[in-house]
């Protein structure tokens, strides 16, 4: 029996970190298996993770090779051999699997079928432009892929549950692989299938029952579902029928989590008695939602990918931060071993340790590491694909699993004060104006397209509800300016949206709310209910909110806020408005602080403990001497440097190197 557990996963009755590294069996000699993984489990991993690709295993339809005819696809004996050597494996399916394949995994002959293939508005097939060559992308509506998904599924079924359960070595399966229409996510590029169209009518029909309650709300004349076409970008000045466009905004979002839904039955019916989890790209707003995901029935995590530049903590701050805040078990699928073949950076070992501290340090639990072993169109990894060793990288992984692992770092607990959320319906209302933005032809991950301003594609009218002018859909000029004002106090906060139960706010005392004009009712009231509670404070801006998502009459806030401060709600138009009695309250309550803001610090608990850990990462490339105040009574002793300290009367001396994390064991009251 397997299950996720606050901390790591539970094999068996023992509870273990989820480290694990991948290895594509197909892409190793089938003699170099063993030795490869003889290496992987040298520098101290537990657990390795595999993709098992359809275009491999099914290589015309109807047609299979699990090891028949090219030793290397023997899935069977790969996991066997695992077994042998004790090492638990995480198996991906897909059907997407990308693995820098063409075709990203699916056969020619599904992708090639024209009933699967997804459309544009002009009703042609959408390409993913890959660098190795175009191929068509399936339409997630497609009742057919589904059907030939299956029937390759139950021919993997017979193996995939020979190695569950009891001495079996699979742990985890994953539903499909970074399900956001293979990076195409703006709305209007597809799918505009026959059947996604009648899927976005069903969607229309369950959202309001009668056409003539969708005709009111679009301010248009319907007499059936059947006559709504979907809209292939947003009319200059419609704004009249704005819900029209935002319900085929809210519907991508809907065709998404249908299709994992689809894909979590699909294996289900394999009956493995091991969890099921999901990886996002790299998105957090629409048409891609974590906490959304993990409401699918049988789904139990969704992590998102991680693919740093070097000394990137911007994007890793703000992604881990996302996830711990908002995933029942904070965790990266895949975090960036190595490169593929046409990126243009490979990260030193000491340039990956930081990114992966610095991740561990902002509340990251799970982490498989994406590639270990070596293999075509990808390099720089610790282990190549014969079983030799890059000294560097393999030493910097074997040091980073003892520490982890030895210190049994995955049991301390991060406890931020502060919970961001982010503006779910912003993104939308981005997404709406989208269908001009040049950039969204380019593949977003493998080649490079025109980089040109979104700021040039905003309406040149001002639109009827406010609309940040940061393009961009994970950008928000207003939650990046207060976490700005909160990182420079060296405050700890994690980042969410509304899709967050509120059960997961009340550990927090403050909930910091980017909102607009459109806010639901349900937001609407949480945010009043959480500012009545003692001790909790609101901060809500840029815009106080004035409808619901049916863009119906909603001011559940505004009244609120004209009570002022006693109400519990501080409303900020900009960030440098919130009063200094906030920030002296923070302060004063404050564990360490810092004056240097490219320090930043972290403190990390164990429960039963007699010691925590406090984190020091140094931001910049320099190296830096930092004064840290905290209280009096502490002992600091150095588990993981380099950095040196020195007791101050007030404090620490931290003499520290550039892009480095240091962790620092702290024993209280001595």
């Amino acid at each position: 029996m397997v299950k996720f557990t606050h901390d790591g996963i539970r094999i068996n009755g023992v509870e273990r970190p989820l480290y694990s590294g991948s290895i594509h069996y197909w892409r190793t000699r089938k003699k170099d298996w063993r030795h490869v993984l003889s290496q992987i489990k040298g520098m101290g991993f537990e657990i390795v993770e595999t993709y098992i690709p359809w275009s491999v295993h099914e290589y015309e339809e109807g047609k299979y090779d699990f090891g028949e005819i090219e030793e290397e696809k023997d899935l069977d004996l790969f996991l066997t051999l695992c077994e042998e050597m004790n090492l638990a494996v995480i198996v991906r399916p897909g059907p997407h699997i990308n693995a820098e394949m063409t075709g990203f995994g699916y056969p020619e002959w599904i992708l090639m079928d024209e009933e699967i293939q997804a459309k544009n508005p002009w009703g042609t097939t959408v390409l993913y432009p890959y660098a190795t060559g175009p191929f068509p992308i399936p339409s997630y509506a497609s009742e057919k892929l589904y059907e030939k998904t299956e029937i390759y599924f139950q021919k993997l079924k017979p193996i995939l549950q020979r190695h569950c359960g009891g001495s079996g070595c699979i742990c985890l399966i994953q539903a499909d692989n970074e399900t956001c229409n293979f990076f195409r996510d703006r709305p209007y590029i597809m799918d505009y299938s026959d059947c996604s169209k009648e899927q976005y009518r069903k969607f229309l029909a369950e959202r309001y029952g009668t056409a003539a309650a969708m005709s009111e709300r679009y301010h248009r004349n319907y007499s059936g579902f059947q006559e709504t076409e979907p809209p292939c970008g947003f009319e200059k000045g419609d704004f009249s029928s704005l819900c029209y466009y935002l319900d085929w905004i809210e519907f991508k979002e809907y065709q998404i989590l249908a299709a994992l839904g689809r894909m979590v039955d699909i294996i289900n019916r394999l009956e493995l008695p091991v969890p099921i989890f999901h990886n996002c790209a790299y998105q957090n707003y629409t048409p891609v939602s974590v906490q959304r995901d993990e409401e699918i029935p049988g789904l139990m995590a969704a992590g998102i990918d991680a693919y740093p530049e070097p000394g990137d903590t911007a994007m890793l701050k703000e992604r881990i931060r996302y996830l711990a805040g908002s995933s029942r078990f904070p965790f990266v699928p895949e975090f960036g071993s190595g490169s593929w073949f046409d990126r243009e950076v490979l990260l030193t070992a000491e340039e990956e340790r930081f990114g992966y501290l610095y991740s561990v340090m902002n509340g990251l639990k799970g982490v498989n590491f994406y590639m270990l072993a070596e293999r075509d169109r990808w390099t720089g990894c610790p282990v190549t694909n014969d079983g030799r060793i890059r000294k560097p990288y393999y030493e910097m992984f074997s040091d980073l699993l003892r520490l982890l692992k030895d210190h049994e770092i995955y049991h301390f607990n991060r406890s931020p004060r502060v919970l961001i959320l982010k503006n779910y319906d912003m993104g939308r209302l981005k997404a709406l104006y989208s269908v001009m933005d040049c950039n969204s032809f380019s593949s977003n991950c493998f080649i490079k397209g025109p980089d040109i301003p979104a700021a040039l594609f905003l309406p040149e009218e001002e639109p009827e509800f406010y609309l940040d002018r940061e393009l961009n859909y994970w950008d928000d000029a207003w939650v990046k300016g207060l976490a700005k004002r909160f990182d420079e106090e060296h405050e700890i906060y994690d980042y969410s949206d509304e899709y967050l139960d509120y059960d997961r706010w009340l550990p927090y005392d403050v909930i910091a709310a980017a909102s607009g004009d459109i806010m639901d009712a349900k937001t609407q009231k949480c945010l009043a209910d959480f500012a009545g509670l003692p001790g909790k404070t609101v901060i809500l801006g840029p815009v106080i909110p004035r409808y619901d998502r049916t863009l119906k009459s909603c001011e559940i806030l505004k009244h609120m806020v004209e009570e002022g401060e006693d109400s519990g709600i501080l409303f900020a138009e900009e960030p440098g408005e919130i009063g200094a009695v906030f920030w002296d309250r923070l302060r004063r309550s404050r564990e360490y602080g810092c004056e240097d803001p490219e320090i930043e610090l972290a403190v990390h608990r164990r429960e039963g403990s007699g010691y925590h850990l406090l984190y020091i990462a140094n931001l910049s490339g320099e190296e830096k001497t930092a004064f840290i105040t905290c209280a009096e009574g502490r002992r600091f002793s150095v588990m993981q440097g380099p950095a040196e300290i020195k007791m101050e009367k007030d404090g620490i001396t931290a003499q520290i190197s550039g892009y480095t994390v240091a962790i620092l064991s702290v024993e209280e009251n001595v």
